[in-house]
């Protein structure tokens, strides 16, 4: 009931998973493709943008507990220097600040990039492409001296998976986590660049006039390890279900996940986790956004409680984004009241 109310408020389409001590629920609703009139079903796959860093931390930390990588490994031991010499910081940075956003590195969504993708329809963009986006950029503080997000900590990460494995990220992916969690609905191509026909449609208020399709805006943030990864609300949800109760990586290594450090907005970051406080108490995952396209995973432990939002639009407008976020406390609250 309350999906269908949101839907009349403008929500165009929303697939919510739900985890607690009850069980598993999980709702649809709105449209997964408004031109062709096709309504949003439970197998239906998202792209989740950011949330996919979990999975690239998870790879990373699946690989410490191998005792390929350690977290205090410099990026230059795994990349080479004609790479991190034209990477402002890399050859001061480590793993471990690559995790918690603590390099000072430069994030490539810079303007430039964003105009690479407005002004061509698809530039086939490989990761050394887009990590060209920060070669030569002043960092924004000397390494470890504070937090600031920035994609390119993750398609560094991406990277050295692939040096240290000898894989493709794709295979690493899908390796130890799609396949050993048997997610079904979970895509991610380092190689084809390409959605998959089974992405369902994500819509964009690119000039402030109305939603149009954004397939045209995200291909090219499809082939890297910040963002990269496509999938079911029921499928993320097992992950995020399966990570926080031990079952991927060594509880060392979940352990450091979640060495929370505080960071200038006032909440706290970990190492592949962010942890954030609510009215619903304190929760550990991750937020996401693409263009046309937002999520939100994330795990309550006091309650044993994940919920994942996902979204086929990004909230482009006062009105809409005021019908996102009011439906998502109208779920939590039916959770948690």
């Amino acid at each position: 009931s309350i999906i269908d109310k949101y839907i009349k408020k403008g929500v165009i389409g929303t697939s919510v998973y739900i985890r607690d001590s009850y069980g598993t629920w999980l709702g649809v609703g709105g449209m997964a493709d408004i031109v062709s009139g096709i309504h949003m079903e439970k197998g239906c796959q998202f792209m989740i943008a950011s949330v996919s860093k979990v999975f690239t931390a998870t790879l990373i930390f699946s690989l410490i507990d191998e005792g390929v990588l350690t977290i205090n490994d410099p990026v230059n031991k795994w990349l080479d220097r004609s790479i991190t010499d034209k990477v402002d910081n890399a050859n001061q940075a480590t793993i471990a600040d690559l995790l918690s956003h603590t390099s000072g590195i430069h994030d490539y969504y810079t303007l430039a990039f964003e105009m690479a993708r407005y002004n061509v329809d698809y530039n086939y963009f490989s990761q050394e492409d887009i990590l060209k986006f920060v070669y030569n950029k002043k960092a924004g503080f000397p390494v470890g001296q504070t937090y600031a997000y920035s994609n390119t900590n993750y398609l560094l990460l991406g990277m050295i998976i692939e040096k240290a494995t000898g894989k493709l990220l794709k295979e690493e992916y899908y390796d130890r986590i799609f396949n050993l969690l048997g997610l079904r609905n979970a895509y991610y191509d380092t190689e084809k660049k390409a959605a998959p026909s089974t992405l369902i449609s994500g819509y964009y208020n690119l000039y402030g006039k109305g939603y149009v399709k954004s397939d045209f805006l995200y291909k090219d943030e499809l082939s890297t390890g910040d963002g990269g990864i496509i999938i079911t609300a029921q499928d993320l949800g097992v992950f995020f279900d399966k990570l926080m109760h031990g079952e991927i990586i060594s509880k060392e290594s979940m352990n450091k996940m979640q060495d929370w450090f505080d960071i200038p907005d006032g909440e706290k970051n970990g190492y592949g986790l962010e942890y954030y406080t609510s009215n619903y108490g304190v929760s550990y995952g991750h937020t996401g956004g693409a263009d046309g396209f937002t999520a939100l995973a994330n795990y309550y432990p006091d309650e044993d409680i994940t919920i994942i939002y996902l979204f086929n639009f990004s909230p482009g407008s006062q009105n809409l984004f005021d019908a996102t976020t009011g439906f998502m406390k109208k779920i939590n609250d039916a959770v948690f009241n």
